[in-house]
């Protein structure tokens, strides 16, 4: 049950007791009716007063197999700016009131993590309005990592629509890649972004209905006054600092390390440090295109080996292939080239090939678990076609894909 569907619940429940009682006293006269209407009353109040109690209880609750089948077709089928409305829950209302709709931090974690059940979508146009006053006594969920760079950008202030494209990009750029996302942003070429030369790019990379985003003076005054948690925390509230390259590097980083550690928490929920290697296995083949069937054919091969928690999967491999999967197509391209005799890769072959993309050594326990998930023949190498499905589309649940950095080169693209 979502936060908009709990309160509805309990409005309607009190509605029909009023009702309910009201009709019971139609026989004693208008006095009774009178009556009524005081009771109607005061139980609207009552849950106007107490809305916060429900909304609260409301993000404990468990997230039901249906919210989350919604939450999903709308993250993967959807545009940027309609997946941002969806799973955005705050509208910021200025002096004028003129709203702009904002994200929290766990509101942008929401919306790029398939079958997220810490926060759940609350629906397009369920927002919950607050002025810049409420803004410094606003108390957001947080992140449970520990050091969170997303809680640090809440205590600046919220994700706009432009952070948040700005955000998922750079989550979907490839290692190999940061540097040249920098140079994107450094305009003047002098090893440093100003938030001048941010909020340009970020606004003209910014999906909008119609078209990408234009760009005025008009548009720049009003982004740099805006309460953008992500602009108060990289150049100050004054808009005076800059981020240098390394800085911009640390950024993907942190906010790469959060994202991971936020996923495999949603398995580790005993936080032991470690996942069985058929959680691992639902972790790869959550929304491929891949039949039930055949889903249940692999997940069983893993459980034959592994049942239950054998080793596991620790949190050091679980990170490093995510890496690996959030490289998209640099994986693509590096089995291609190890496989241009189409006869398939073998495991050594498969873990130099994630060593290059993400700059870390794959475990062999861990290949080796990737090996029998997607070794359908059973022969020790696995080919495109098995690959395909589960490992070069894990970026598209998650919109990666979307706002990835394309790089072309003569006829080359990546």
């Amino acid at each position: 049950m979502s936060r908009w569907q709990a309160v509805f619940k309990h409005g309607r429940a009190l509605s029909t007791r009023s009702t309910n009682k009201r009709a019971e006293q139609d026989n004693s006269g208008s006095m009774g009716a009178v009556v009524g209407g005081v009771s109607a009353a005061a139980l609207g109040y009552k849950l106007y007063s107490e809305k916060d109690k429900y909304l609260v209880q409301a993000k404990g609750a468990e997230v039901t197999y249906e919210q989350k089948s919604f939450d999903n077709r709308m993250r993967q089928y959807n545009t940027p700016d309609m997946v941002f409305n969806y799973f955005a829950s705050l509208q910021m209302v200025d002096k004028t009131g003129i709203k702009t709709t904002m994200m929290s931090p766990l509101d942008f974690f929401g919306a790029i993590t398939p079958d997220c059940s810490i926060h759940p979508g609350a629906g397009s146009g369920v927002y919950e309005e607050i002025s810049d006053e409420k803004l410094k006594t606003l108390r957001l969920d947080k992140s449970p990592v520990e050091g969170s760079i997303l809680n640090e950008i809440g205590k600046n202030g919220l994700i706009s629509y432009a952070d948040y494209c700005f955000l998922l990009s750079l989550l979907s750029t490839p290692i190999r890649f940061v540097d040249t996302a920098f140079n994107l942003f450094d305009l003047t070429g002098d090893e440093k972004i100003s938030a001048k030369e941010f909020a340009y790019v970020s606004t003209k990379m910014s999906h909008k209905l119609g078209g990408f985003g234009t760009y005025t003076d008009v548009d720049q005054s009003a982004i740099l006054a805006s309460n953008s948690g992500l602009l108060n925390y990289l150049f100050g509230k004054d808009r005076s600092k800059c981020i240098s390259r390394d800085e911009f590097r640390m950024l993907h980083k942190n906010l790469l390390d959060e994202i991971i550690q936020l996923e495999f928490n949603e398995f580790d929920k005993d936080k032991t440090g470690s996942i069985s290697e058929g959680d691992f296995c639902h972790f790869l083949l959550n929304r491929t295109r891949i039949p039930p069937s055949q889903k249940a054919k692999m997940l069983k091969r893993v459980d034959n080996i592994w049942p239950k928690k054998a080793r596991g999967i620790s949190f050091p491999s679980f990170k490093n292939f995510f890496l690996v999967l959030a490289s998209g197509t640099e994986l693509e391209r590096g089995l291609f080239f190890l496989d241009v005799e189409n006869i398939g890769v073998d495991l050594e072959e498969f873990r130099k090939v994630a060593s290059w993309v993400s700059h870390n050594e794959l475990s062999p326990h861990t290949a080796e678990v990737v090996f029998v998930l997607l070794d359908d023949a059973g022969e020790g190498r696995i080919h495109k076609e098995s690959v395909g499905p589960v490992l070069f589309d894990w970026r598209k649940p998650r919109g990666y894909d979307k706002s990835s950095i394309h790089v072309q080169l003569g006829q080359l693209e990546i």
